[in-house]
């Protein structure tokens, strides 16, 4: 059936909201649970009629439920419910609201960024552990290990939710020591780009053949594209025998060379030289995120998804709360009374049928007029407006139709086009447009619902007469700014401002035309404009961004935010080599300005410190060509680092550095000279003012 056919209609206990991917043999939908006391938002795999009705198919569709059902782990999508329903088969799934993982790298891809390296080494993980409960689960009721391998992975086949987990799904190849089912001669099962040699080779398959898919994926994750490619199928599968893989360091020069080595040993075309087991990966992989990346916690994989998707959770999450708005109540009783579809409506010959109403919502007419005390109307069916109602309407009134919706009528309105319940007026109802969200930001602003009713859109409602009644936290700013204001710039001016004000004028008209006098001195603040400055090989574990002599957050994909048509310094401190000093000035018309961090030489520094408070102020130098000031007494716990040159043996020499220090309060600078003997030498600034 089309997807159309399946938009807010019952199927069986569940509910079909909309459409989300379509496969071969099937259709995924979104769908809530019917339930009285609570429901839930589930995915339903919907087999197509054609292969629902083949016995085959079948017995194949039972295989997979009977090797997923029991499977209750956090990195697999869980199996709530199967069954066949008007002629389909169906199963009942963990929705998982994100996308799979060929979409990030293929969003990733769009913005020229790959995975950032912890992110990836954790999804890896991740997948790992999921695969490894599959692999050694056992049925409970039999004691056996069921050794079910998914021979399936590939970035298609494992979601991430924005919310930040990983979860593997579409176990429909799987196969379970248990299965009754075996390879056709000839036939390749699986995706061909994530196969391992040892299929092509007719080897019986272990867990190990997953944990080969899972490298692949890792591998494509690190360089974000296909390992496995080539103009025709043929030429994959020579590749695939022939089992040459480059070092992901290769092809992404910030993958270290110890993440190289768990890669390709996972990798290995003979499986003896894989890893054990997904758990013994697993643990590689954990050890080396944590050794490498110590700051990363689970949650940054969120934090990641919710930049890369900002505005497809934004619309998703507004779809959902239009979700909750609909009204169960006909479905539940369809479900109670055992039909199979909503009763179809018998409609007179020349009519339209109306279309059923989604949503829970009073009707309401109003065209402006004052509010008045209501009459009450009910219409029963082929009773006319002239034979229950006036033929104009004297006061707002209220009338009951049959189906229970309440139309409120002004003052003015002519009635006599009611007949059988059905509403005409000579002004047609205003339907808004607008979001939930949208609503929620305009009531915070003070707009009523009823107001909300009457537009199409936000600068509709923005252009209109907005309400005069204002916030009273806004009432108190603009009050405390007013009077810092007058508090401060009446005194400087109120003298000038007197002497051109006739003496005679009242105190009212006096206070007025000062405030006006104050109102025109205080100078207005300009709009700042901003843009991005994006690192595009910016390392997490290795780089600190200064804007400014700012430390700043940088996004995962390189993104720091300046203002533009600026005249800024941007500072990226590397790990043991010389800082990277650049003066960047974002135009107006430029978005963001794309960056790459250099690779400079190694340096060895010195440290001035303080060991007490004996002065306050600030001190002036250049580094690297940046002018630097720092704030007097030194806080930091080592110090401010001075870079020192090396000899061409690679030994710091003696340096003498010039700062100048101007103490709290007094405009004149004092040159201090600063010599650093040796690498990490530490020298005292209270002493250096003590002998001058």
């Amino acid at each position: 059936m089309a997807e159309k056919d399946y938009k807010l209609k019952r199927f069986g206990k569940y509910l079909i909201l909309d459409h989300i991917v379509d496969g071969g043999m099937a259709q995924i939908f979104r769908a809530r649970y019917l339930g009285e006391q609570a429901d839930k938002i589930v995915a339903i795999k919907m087999i197509r009629e054609q292969f629902s009705k083949d016995e085959a198919f079948k017995k194949m569709f039972m295989g997979e439920i009977k090797v997923t059902f029991d499977l209750i782990h956090p990195n697999i999508i869980q199996t709530y419910d199967y069954g066949e329903v008007e002629g389909h088969l169906y199963v009942a799934m963990e929705y998982c609201e994100g996308k799979n993982l060929q979409e990030y790298l293929k969003k990733l891809r769009e913005k020229n960024f790959v995975f950032p390296t912890d992110v990836a080494i954790y999804v890896a993980s991740q997948i790992c552990r999921g695969l490894h409960y599959a692999h050694t689960k056992i049925d409970k009721l039999t004691g056996k290990e069921t050794k079910i391998i998914h021979r399936d992975i590939s970035p298609h086949n494992v979601m991430l939710s924005y919310d930040g987990a990983v979860k593997v799904i579409d176990f429909g190849i799987a196969k379970a020591e248990t299965s009754a089912e075996s390879t056709r001669a000839g036939t390749i099962k699986g995706k061909l780009s994530y196969l391992a040699p040892e299929y092509l080779e007719g080897l019986k398959l272990d867990p190990r053949y997953d944990e080969f898919a899972t490298g692949i994926t890792f591998w494509e994750m690190l360089c974000n594209r296909k390992l496995f490619k080539a103009e025709n199928d043929l030429a994959v599968l020579k590749q695939i025998q022939e089992c040459k893989i480059p070092t992901p360091s290769s092809i992404n020069p910030k993958i270290p060379k110890e993440l190289d080595e768990i890669v390709l040993k996972s990798l290995s075309k003979d499986r003896n030289n894989r890893y054990e087991n997904c758990d013994f990966m697993d643990r590689a992989l954990t050890k080396f995120l944590f050794k490498n990346f110590p700051e990363f916690n689970p949650s940054d994989l969120g934090y990641f998804s919710n930049q890369l998707f900002s505005e497809d959770i934004k619309k998703n999450r507004e779809k959902l709360f239009e979700f909750g708005k609909i009204d169960i109540n006909p479905f539940l009783k369809e479900l109670k009374e055992g039909r199979t579809s909503l009763p179809e409506k018998k409609v007179p010959e020349g009519k339209k049928e109306e279309e059923e109403p989604k949503f829970k919502k009073e009707q309401v007419l109003d065209f402006g007029f004052k509010e008045e005390k209501t009459k009450r109307f009910t219409f029963k069916k082929g009773l006319t407006s002239a034979t229950k109602a006036p033929t104009e309407i004297k006061k707002e009134e209220k009338i009951i139709r049959e189906d229970g919706n309440e139309l409120v009528f002004k003052e003015g309105t002519k009635t006599n086009a009611i007949t059988s319940g059905n509403l005409k007026v000579e002004k047609p109802e205003i339907r808004s447009t607008l979001t939930l969200a949208q609503k929620e930001d305009l009531r915070d602003q003070g707009f009523k619902t009823e107001q909300l009713e009457k537009y199409e859109d936000v600068q509709e409602i923005l252009d209109a007469k907005k309400p005069k009644k204002k916030p009273i936290k806004k009432i108190l700013l603009y009050g405390s700014v007013a009077l810092v204001a007058l508090y401060f710039v009446y005194d400087k001016n109120k003298s000038s401002i007197d002497n051109g004000i006739n003496q005679s004028l009242g105190i009212e008209t006096k206070q007025k035309i000062v405030k006006r006098a104050i109102a025109s001195k205080v100078p207005k603040v300009e709009k700042v404009i901003m843009g991005e400055v994006v690192l595009t090989n910016y390392d997490q574990s290795k780089h600190l961004v200064y804007i400014n002599g700012v430390i700043q957050t940088v996004d995962v994909f390189g993104g720091v935010e300046i203002p533009k048509d600026k005249k800024l310094f941007l500072r990226v401190e590397i790990f043991e080599k010389e800082h990277f000093v650049k003066e960047i000035n974002l135009p107006k018309d430029q978005r963001r300005l794309k960056i790459e961090i250099p690779d400079t030489p190694i340096a060895k520094y010195a440290y001035l410190k303080m060991t007490n408070q004996c002065a306050e102020g600030e001190i002036e130098f250049q580094l690297f060509g940046e002018p630097r000031t720092e704030k007097i007494p030194i806080t930091t716990k080592r110090g401010i680092p001075f870079p020192l040159k090396l000899n061409d043996e690679g030994v710091a020499s003696p340096n003498t550095f010039d700062v100048f220090f101007k103490s709290s309060g007094r405009s004149v600078k004092r040159k201090v000279s600063i010599k650093f003997e040796k690498e990490d030498d530490m020298v005292d600034f209270c002493q250096v003012l003590f002998e001058m």
